[in-house]
């Protein structure tokens, strides 16, 4: 009984302020924000709490980066420590930029991303959400399978800079960020390439402002050059984390009706 009277409150608080607990509707199904915050919340915990077991050991994680190095020098695209001193050398700024960037917007755009969708476009919501899960579940497979370091962990030989700590882009944030990071050894696929294009791909289909569309557009260039440039991950790494999101977002769109992904709104976000 009480329990039935607690549940016709909670029903009558959400009608008169349905701004606390926004809902959305895909058809018959009804989609709660706070229902989907508490899964996210569970599977970010669960993803770090998982990565700390399967990070793997140094030697091994050393082992796979050198393994790499061999194969993109045998490439000839071995340079990610030549592009990366040119920055030093003459762009000390964009290195600082680049350790900023790198600790910021790649947790906070797929976030904002995942909010802008529900609210605009449920039906998107589901389709990307479900992809956004996918890729971080096969690339969590692969970091016990595979684990690699990053160049910036290889020996001094290398002569690859760890930027956040020699550098730096927010203070002690920086240093801070990557000691408590779960997983330091999962460097392939990259999550932070994965993530970027996953954001452009979810949303630039259905946003108008065309200066959205193309800081949107431009995430996964920048990216790319952050993540050399800060030293985090190789070529062969960001190919991967792109490959990674083509065969998750293929699979889940390949289910999904047309129209829901090129449905266009405009989302307030301003005109053409």
């Amino acid at each position: 009984m009480a329990l039935a009277n607690l549940r016709e409150h909670l029903i009558e608080f959400n009608e008169r302020y349905p701004w606390v607990a926004p809902k959305r509707y895909v058809g018959t199904k009804v989609i709660h924000f706070w229902n989907q915050l508490a899964i996210a919340l569970i599977v970010y915990f669960g993803y770090e709490l998982t990565s700390e077991i399967t990070g793997g050991s140094r030697r091994q994680a050393i082992s796979n980066a050198l393994t790499e190095v061999r194969l993109e020098q045998s490439l000839h695209i071995f340079n990610e420590h030549s592009i990366q001193h040119f920055f030093l050398a003459h762009f000390v700024w964009i290195v600082k930029f680049s350790d900023l960037y790198y600790t910021t917007v790649h947790f906070i755009l797929p976030v904002v991303v995942l909010v802008v969708l529900f609210r605009n476009f449920p039906e998107r919501y589901l389709v990307w959400r479900n992809v956004m899960a996918a890729l971080n579940l096969v690339a969590l497979v692969v970091f016990a399978i595979f684990p690699v370091a990053p160049p910036r962990l290889l020996p001094s030989s290398y002569h690859f800079v760890d930027t956040q700590v020699v550098i730096g882009g927010a203070g002690s944030l920086d240093a801070t960020l990557m000691k408590d990071a779960g997983n330091l050894y999962a460097a392939m696929p990259s999550l932070h390439f994965a993530w970027a294009i996953w954001c452009a791909w979810a949303l630039v289909p259905v946003v108008k402002n065309r200066w959205i569309r193309r800081a949107l557009i431009a995430d996964p260039i920048v990216t790319t050059l952050v993540v050399i440039i800060t030293a985090n991950h190789f070529w062969l790494d960001i190919a991967a984390g792109f490959a990674l999101f083509l065969v998750t977002g293929a699979v889940f769109k390949a289910f999904t009706p047309t129209r829901w992904q090129s449905e266009k709104v405009p989302l307030g976000l301003g005109k053409r």
